[in-house]
């Protein structure tokens, strides 16, 4: 499941371009890694894709990094690894595909490319 989805430019996490819920009502400590994990990508100490367990969450990230650009997903602990993977790929060329401004875009027209994108696990359940 699908816990949260943030897409964040540079190094600013207090303003994502995307977030959804609200970075403060995630479970204790899930926007803390958000946040370390955005400066670790900035400071070039993390890969450019990867994850990491906070409880009973994933923190999955996909940077391109060229364009300081962070796309965050959370899900449940259940998720397939590749599945998240393929879901912020996908959801990585659809923003730089369908946004104007790819570093101060229009926030509605960003909500509108992400609702575009179905999780594949989400797919899965049909």
């Amino acid at each position: 499941m699908l816990l949260g989805l943030y897409i964040i430019v540079d190094d600013d996490v207090e303003d994502p371009v995307y977030a959804e819920p609200n970075p403060a009502d995630l479970d204790d400590g899930v926007w803390e890694k958000v946040c370390e994990t955005v400066e670790a990508l900035i400071d070039g100490d993390a890969d450019a894709r990867g994850s990491t367990s906070v409880g009973e969450a994933v923190v999955a990230w996909r940077a391109m990094v060229k364009l300081g650009l962070t796309f965050v997903a959370v899900v449940s602990d259940d998720v397939k690894v590749s599945q998240i993977d393929a879901y912020l790929t996908k959801l990585a060329k659809r923003y730089v595909d369908e946004v104007d401004e790819l570093r101060t875009p229009d926030r509605g027209g960003v909500a509108d490319v992400v609702l575009d994108v179905v999780p594949p696990w989400e797919d899965d359940d049909d």
